[in-house]
């Protein structure tokens, strides 16, 4: 996996790429998938699986007081959306593109973010209590006094990410890369760190 900005699962680059961006971006699109949210999660999820082909676009939107909560938003495009002390506990976030989201306090209790692209995302106080994180990109994401317990960080990318006052007991960082990362203050005495990269790391 290339380790470039941007050229990550969701940050391709050629045709294709651009006309998802394009679609991504549809004010129109945008508002239909959040008409779709707001009446139920279990019609929203029904949706995505009679319609898997069909990319969800939520750029910039607030989704501020929607229920969320075990939602299917495997690979949507939620690039800058405002999730802040919102409810995604056990919500499927796989592959998807949350950079520069602010989601501090949100609850991901549980949640799949695997592959997902986070980098600047702001994630102060967020509770992520058993979530998997596998080969996410975080780098510059900032996760400072989060609720990290028994999260899974394998292969993730967490480059200069700031975890001050976290509490990561229990939490895996096996091959994960922790270049630069602050963390300072941090609860990580139960940890897994096995084969990480731990250059400059701040402890």
């Amino acid at each position: 996996m290339s380790d470039l900005p941007g050229t990550g699962p969701i940050g391709m680059t050629g045709g294709t790429s651009s006309a998802i961006e394009e679609v991504a971006a549809d004010p129109r699109l945008c508002a239909i998938w959040l008409e779709r949210l707001r009446a139920s999660v279990e019609e929203f999820n029904q949706y995505r699986k009679d319609n898997p082909e069909e990319p969800v676009a939520l750029v910039g939107a607030d989704l501020r007081g929607v229920a969320l909560g075990g939602a299917d938003l495997h690979g949507a495009k939620l690039f800058e959306v405002n999730l802040a002390w919102e409810n995604l506990e056990g919500a499927n976030l796989a592959g998807a593109d949350l950079r520069r989201c602010n989601l501090e306090g949100s609850n991901l209790a549980g949640a799949c973010l695997e592959g997902a692209q986070m980098e600047f995302a702001n994630l102060r106080h967020a509770k992520l209590h058993g979530a998997s994180l596998r080969e996410a990109w975080l780098r510059w994401a900032v996760l400072e006094s989060a609720e990290l317990r028994d999260a899974n960080f394998t292969g993730a990318y967490l480059e200069r990410a700031i975890l001050r006052d976290a509490d990561l007991r229990g939490a895996t960082f096996t091959a994960a890369n922790l270049v630069d990362a602050d963390f300072r203050w941090a609860q990580y005495d139960t940890a897994s760190f096995a084969q990480a990269d731990m250059t400059r790391t701040l402890l």
